[in-house]
């Protein structure tokens, strides 16, 4: 039976059944091999091809055209599905399901000829070691329409599966020259520039951004230094100051501090430890009376403290001096950008009252 799917009026066969593979011995001088298709391999390759056809949702075996589906440059549109296999005395034949392209392709004679692939994994090699081998394939990996087959005349038949992999080698290595090309003229060498010279600029471009991260960590490390040495020197300023202004009480200090640090500068500090705690005392207690009686009389210079009564008058001035003081912190806190001097002021107005 005449292998082409088609006869000289491009008709189907009348019973649907269209010759796959003849049987026969047929070379294959790009592979340098021999393939066997003999009674074995047919049935071998039969019975695979249909125990996968008979399991459900069988999509099918796509069929191609000129083996396209293995170049990743190329589209890889269906012309037909391949149901099942046959095992007859010339061959192995085939049912197929064409697609509209299919069709119109072999309608019009587009294409004449299957051509069959097989993995070198589905291939028994009959006499290894010897030239040319010859191998029996057990498993149908693949079918394409092709008016080139790789056996001339009435068998068309091509096994080029290790074609396939030099081709989509050599096209992997068309597409990564392309990229080199637009990663070399990127980094604003020529587009023929050579691997090394574009690894060489890779490199600058890598050692540079080495040193700039060195940069800025050493950058953030002194930065981080100079804020503890900066926070040192105010904690040093701030402890000496309250010295000068004789506060010893540490429980003053504790209280006063936060507001110190958060203040400006240090004539900020100062006006506030002369305006609050008043002059250099001996002791932490005479220092308050004097501030809270500073305070107190701030707009009357002229009139006289209160008789003191021995240690009870001496403690409440100081209990005093310590409500205006809480209440011109809780003020402060409130209103950070308010001036210590309103909030005292507003402190004394309220305690007065």
């Amino acid at each position: 039976m005449n292998p082409i799917i088609l006869n000289r009026d491009f008709q189907h066969p009348a019973d649907g059944w269209y010759m796959i593979e003849p049987k026969g011995e047929h070379p294959n001088t790009r592979r340098g091999i021999i393939q066997v298709i003999d009674d074995q391999a047919c049935q071998e390759i039969v019975n695979r091809f249909n125990a996968e056809a008979d399991k459900p949702g069988f999509p099918g075996l796509l069929i191609d055209h000129e083996h396209f589906k293995h170049y990743a440059n190329q589209e890889t549109r269906a012309y037909g599905w391949l149901m099942r296999l046959q095992n007859r005395a010339d061959g192995i034949y085939g049912q197929v399901k064409w697609t509209a392209t299919g069709r119109a392709a072999v309608d019009g004679g587009d294409y004449r000829f299957f051509s069959t692939e097989y993995d070198p994994a589905d291939v028994v090699v009959l006499n290894r070691g010897q030239k040319p081998e010859r191998g029996r394939p057990l498993k149908l990996d693949g079918l394409s329409l092709t008016n080139d087959p790789n056996n001339k005349g009435s068998q068309p038949i091509t096994n080029r599966q290790e074609d396939f992999r030099r081709d989509a080698a050599a096209d992997g290595t068309n597409n990564q020259r392309k990229t080199m090309k637009s990663v070399a003229t990127k980094l604003g060498l020529s587009a023929d520039a050579s691997e090394e010279a574009v690894l060489a600029e890779v490199t600058k471009i890598m050692n540079r951004a080495t040193e700039a991260e060195t940069k800025v960590t050493g950058l953030s490390t002194r930065v981080t230094t100079l804020e503890t040495h900066n926070n040192t020197l105010l904690g040093e300023q701030i402890d000496a100051d309250l010295a000068t202004h004789g506060v010893k009480d540490e429980k003053i200090i504790n209280r006063v501090r936060p507001f110190l640090v958060g203040m400006k500068n240090r004539e900020e500090r100062v006006t506030f430890l002369t305006e609050v705690l008043g002059a250099k005392a001996e002791d932490t207690a005479a220092a308050t009376t004097a501030a809270a009686t500073t305070r107190q009389v701030l707009n009357r210079a002229d009139a006289k403290a209160p008789a003191a009564k021995g240690g009870d008058a001496q403690a409440n001035e100081r209990e005093k001096t310590q409500k205006i003081t809480n209440r011109a912190q809780e003020l402060k806190g409130a209103a950070p950008s308010r001036s210590w001097d309103s909030c005292w002021n507003q402190a004394v107005t309220e305690n007065s009252k």
